[in-house]
């Protein structure tokens, strides 16, 4: 399911993952940086070394195997992803992510960037 307003985006999927793996590909670092990376071209595939991330991540807080927050700071813009973990009744994961946008980068203090977004 999706649902999108002007200023975040609501994503909800099932995922055959229980619970505990999806937590530790949400915070621990070296699965964080495989899936938080995206092509460095435009429509081709890319090479392995090929993929770097274009924004800084930024942990908020994380209620274990239950929410992770992160701030993103991504070209001129700040925004907050929530990443909402349950098991479902197939034995695999309610997974819900909200994406939204905090603030304009250029008028934040990345060094505190969320007081827009609590």
């Amino acid at each position: 399911m999706t649902r999108k307003t002007n200023t975040s985006i609501n994503l909800t999927y099932e995922l055959d993952a229980a619970p505990s793996r999806v937590w530790r590909a949400l915070t621990e670092p070296e699965y964080v940086s495989q899936w938080l990376k995206r092509p460095a071209g435009k429509n081709k595939v890319p090479e392995e070394n090929a993929l770097v991330p274009s924004f800084e991540l930024r942990l908020i807080s994380a209620d274990p195997d239950t929410r992770v927050r992160y701030s993103i700071k991504d070209n001129d813009a700040v925004s907050v992803v929530t990443f909402q973990i349950r098991a479902n009744a197939g034995g695999g994961t309610t997974f819900s992510i909200v994406h939204e946008l905090a603030m304009s980068a250029a008028n934040s203090n990345w060094q505190n960037p969320l007081r827009a977004a609590a």
